[in-house]
């Protein structure tokens, strides 16, 4: 594994209020990151709507937020694996509003 951490944030909009869902698709999405090892996952729901959810990976993680009441959501990669993970991590559900991409070197 490399000592390079890289990560990806963005915020996406959509419609984020069936929250099992969005949850699976997420899952689903990235299951099918390239580099990508799913060790467990845990998820939040929040009185009224919204939820938060993170996935642990052999790698690193990935999470995200939503706000059903302004169609918003907030993912996170952070992987020291394949870097094409990332692109395609922020496709979530359509084209992202922004994202913000980091590298951090974790090495000695």
């Amino acid at each position: 594994m490399s000592n390079l951490i890289r990560t990806t944030t963005t915020t996406i909009d959509g419609d984020f209020t069936n929250a099992r869902d969005v949850w699976h698709r997420f899952i689903y999405h990235v299951a099918h990151l390239p580099g990508v090892t799913i060790i467990n996952s845990i998820k939040h729901e929040f009185p009224g709507g919204g939820f938060s959810g993170l996935i642990l990976l052999g790698e690193s993680h990935a999470a995200i937020h939503t706000w059903p009441e302004l169609d918003s959501a907030w993912i996170e990669l952070a992987t020291c694996g394949d870097p094409s993970a990332l692109d395609l991590f922020v496709q979530f559900e359509g084209q992202p509003r922004r994202a913000t991409p980091h590298t951090i070197d974790n090495g000695d």
